[in-house]
């Protein structure tokens, strides 16, 4: 059975078009809001985190923990703003690679795999962000 929509056109780029711009925001708010949660519950239980993260052997938990922070709370205001959203994803992806690895890694534990699972499906959308073209930068006239 053929679909009565047309084909889809390449643009003159050669790329497929993109979504909308509302579509795009929306789907990047929803991407960080798991970040933003994030961050509040490590701002909320600060002194717990840190010895979760110190009782995997970890060095200057604290220190880490803020480091942690830091990305998550920038990261996440590039990624709704839209505004730098491919450093924003890359920084939320440098902390949710190794808090995956490091926290993550007892597979034979079925919430442990599905929170990494959960990961990995992030670290794809976060992929696909930092792989969007890049922001048109206005020219400079001679």
């Amino acid at each position: 059975m053929r679909s009565s929509r047309p084909p889809l056109r390449l643009s003159r780029s050669g790329q497929r078009p993109r979504a909308t711009p509302w579509i795009e925001g929306l789907a990047r708010v929803l991407l960080a809001l798991v970040f933003v949660h994030a961050l509040v519950g490590k701002l909320t239980n600060f002194a717990a985190v840190a010895d979760k993260i110190a009782a995997k052997g970890l060095p200057l938990a604290p220190l880490l923990l803020v480091l942690a922070m830091a990305l998550l709370a920038l990261g996440s205001a590039l990624l709704i703003l839209g505004w730098r959203q491919r450093l924003g994803a890359v920084l939320l992806l440098v902390f949710l690679v190794p808090t995956s690895l490091i926290f993550h890694n007892e597979l034979g534990d079925t919430a442990e795999r599905i929170q990494l699972l959960k990961n990995l499906a992030i670290i794809a959308g976060l992929l696909l962000v930092a792989n969007q073209p890049g922001e048109r930068r206005p020219r400079l006239r001679r």
